[in-house]
């Protein structure tokens, strides 16, 4: 397998974590604080296991990272720059969204002309 073909394969991946809107919500609620799991669960206003689910993958995909202190697990962002690739995919779909609203409203302006 070339490494263009690999690196690719990596990207898809690490955008499949990225398209979950549970993880996306927990990066944000961890952007800038740390937070024991108990604290996810009650802001995301979700399940145990789905939070844990979560983090775990959010962890294996080394997105956040932990430390333990008295044994629990305080959750926090690993890289920054995450942000900065969530921050130009919501620009990339706000313009994709107003490129399709005006093409719409111009649709319905010769709509109604006709």
């Amino acid at each position: 397998m070339s490494d263009l073909k690999k690196l690719r394969e990596l990207t898809a991946d690490f955008l499949k974590v990225l398209s979950d809107p549970i993880r996306l919500d927990i990066l944000y609620l961890l952007e800038k604080n740390t937070l024991n799991a108990f604290k996810i669960q009650k802001k995301a206003n979700r399940s145990q296991s789905t939070i844990s689910k979560h983090l775990n993958m959010l962890v294996e995909n080394n997105l956040i990272d932990f430390e333990k202190r008295d044994n629990i697990k305080y959750y926090r962002i690993k890289n920054s720059e995450i942000f900065e690739i969530i921050n130009d995919i919501n620009t990339i779909i706000l313009n994709n969204t107003k490129v399709k609203l005006k093409e719409i409203q111009e649709a319905d302006r010769y709509d109604a002309l006709s």
